[in-house]
């Protein structure tokens, strides 16, 4: 299976896959975790951010998620995922998929700026790079900031499970 985190920078992707990613691990489950920023400086580190260079790293993303599958390890992805016809492949090329898009207010994500993404000039998602509403989410999670976000997790889980 493979699970699929989009959302904005700073919207709370690798928070929620460190938990979710914890508790598969505590249920003895066969785990992967690819977060798109280290899958970037290990596996994409001559691309850039532009629209092109965007789209060949999440095709890589795409394949090394396939070749994890493979192997029969659930598949934890957590990335921009900006591109909807990558979203529509994945629900075919994957034999199990969920996604799960992660909501949250623009103005609190460019106040927050925990990256200081937004204060890049140039190809930024969010900025200058429109950052699409997901095709066809699993799980549609609000982040307001506060606990409630991370009382998803066991929510989230159970949705999971469903689908395994």
């Amino acid at each position: 299976m493979v699970i699929w985190i989009i959302g904005e920078s700073g919207s709370g992707k690798s928070f929620l896959a460190r938990k979710l990613f914890k508790e598969f691990r505590i249920r003895k489950e066969k785990i992967y975790w690819i977060d798109g920023d280290s899958f970037r400086k290990k596996f994409s580190k001559e691309l850039g951010y532009t629209i092109k260079d965007r789209e060949k790293n999440s095709f890589r993303i795409q394949k090394y998620c396939k070749k994890k599958e493979a192997i029969n390890e659930i598949v934890l992805c957590s990335i921009l995922s900006i591109f909807k016809k990558h979203q529509k492949k994945n629900r075919k090329l994957f034999n199990k998929y969920f996604q799960i898009y992660i909501k949250a207010n623009k103005k609190v994500l460019k106040k927050r700026n925990n990256k200081n993404i937004y204060n890049k000039k140039i190809n930024v998602v969010g900025k200058d790079i429109k950052f699409p509403y997901p095709y066809k989410s699993d799980m549609i999670v609000t982040n307001r900031f506060n606990k409630y976000f991370l009382l998803n997790t066991k929510n989230i889980i159970d949705k999971i499970y469903e689908k395994l």
